[in-house]
């Protein structure tokens, strides 16, 4: 997918290696609060100087020494620009970090995963909405998931898995939310009042609906573009991630992901010759029955 078209916008040039570093994500979960509310700040001066912030966070994260100029966001495309990072990387190497061995690959990762988590849940109210940022980190991720070098492929993956978890949690409380507009809706209608305080309803009933439609179709493009390809990766553990988040999905919209159309991803997973993978789908097949209990 292709990054949304940018319009006029203030310039103002970050620097190439602000925002989060990997020493910053192995700190308390609240420092994160605090590097996203810093982000914030920078993204609301000016969108497109936030979003290189991320950008650049996403390609240090990955392990690579390359940086995206503004210059290279500006005239590029991500294929472009993806082509370009390759070329700091030899596609065979396996050091990058979350290759690391130990603690503090385990520290790495957890702050990764909150940071992703608290980023969402900081734009749950409108930015996520803006039809810019995560189209944005979305296409980019979803074109370093299908690259071969093993870093940007692992990083990306989980990234945009952890991404997805945070738009189908927002999706579902969106959808709770739309729920309760609508009968609100439905029951001052029934009255047959005609007023100010109906119509304001209707237009919240319409936009709860938009950004339902929006999420959406933000998921399924991250679940077709990331995951469809990623969760028989040659790298166990970007199946294993795929096979997690999965069951995240699951127990957290089962009306939205529990048919058919998902449940037969873990069929498949079965036959994974890889042990941890294996054992992920299992822990996920056993709470996917237990939510379809609760349903019943």
């Amino acid at each position: 997918p292709k990054r949304p078209r940018r319009t006029a916008a203030p310039r103002v040039a970050p620097s190439p290696h602000s925002g989060p570093t990997s020493s910053h994500l192995q700190q308390q979960p609240r420092s994160h609060r605090a590097l996203v509310d810093e982000w914030l700040d920078s993204y609301k001066r000016s969108r497109e100087a936030g979003l290189l912030v991320l950008i650049n966070f996403i390609v240090r994260s990955c392990g690579c020494r390359g940086v995206v100029s503004q210059e290279m966001f500006d005239s590029m495309e991500n294929a472009e620009i993806i082509s370009t990072l390759t070329k700091e990387f030899n596609e065979d190497s396996v050091d990058y970090p979350l290759s690391t061995p130990g603690p503090q690959l385990r520290r790495l990762k957890a702050g990764l995963c909150e940071f992703v988590k608290v980023l969402v849940r900081s734009c749950q109210n409108s930015i996520v909405y803006d039809e810019y940022l995560f189209p944005s980190l979305l296409a980019l991720l979803t074109g370093l998931s299908d690259s071969q070098v093993r870093a940007f492929r692992h990083t990306s993956t989980l990234l945009a898995m952890k991404l997805m978890t945070g738009l189908v949690e927002v999706s579902a409380a969106a959808f709770l939310q739309l729920q309760t507009a609508q009968r609100r809706y439905d029951t001052e209608k029934s009255k047959r009042v005609q007023d100010r305080a109906l119509d304001r309803l209707q237009e919240t009933v319409s936009e709860l609906r938009e950004n339902c439609e929006e999420l959406s179709s933000m998921m399924n493009t991250t679940f077709r573009g990331v995951f469809v390809h990623r969760y028989r990766d040659r790298l166990v553990d970007i199946r294993a991630t795929c096979m997690e988040e999965l069951g995240v999905w699951l127990r957290t919209d089962p009306k939205e992901f529990l048919n058919d159309g998902y449940l037969k991803y873990l069929g498949w997973t079965l036959y994974d010759k890889s042990g941890s993978s294996l054992r992920v789908c299992q822990s996920k097949k056993k709470k996917n029955v237990e939510v379809k209990g609760l349903n019943r």
